[in-house]
């Protein structure tokens, strides 16, 4: 849920449903999965890499397949969060919910075979 912040007049929210401890490389995977939904980057267009070499820069070289399994788990982690944020709704929304939670399923289980 948003947390709504008013200071010196501006309203300020902060949005921590995705937040987690976890591995810096999975940062990413709400990112891709952007870029899929709302950019309509296919999986495999470069910009993934572009994005993802930019990213791995600071940790320098080497990192590739770190990051390739840090992405994978990451895309379970968000679909669990998201489970558990669904147990937490109201009944009435849930379908609404469900149709974007289908689409986040379909990216984890299209992991599996990687």
């Amino acid at each position: 849920m948003p947390l709504e912040h008013r200071r010196a007049g501006r309203l300020r929210v902060l949005d921590w449903g995705d937040s987690s401890i976890s591995h810096p490389f999975a940062s990413l995977v709400v990112t891709f999965r952007f870029l899929e939904e709302t950019n309509k980057l296919p999986p495999g267009d470069r910009w993934f890499d572009r994005l993802r070499d930019a990213y791995l820069e600071p940790w320098g070289r080497g990192v590739a397949a770190t990051f390739a399994l840090a992405l994978r788990v990451g895309i379970f982690a968000h679909a669990i969060a998201w489970a558990r944020q669904r147990d937490h709704l109201p009944r009435g929304v849930r379908p609404e919910f469900d149709r974007t939670y289908a689409i986040i399923l379909r990216r984890a289980l299209a992991r599996i075979s990687d």
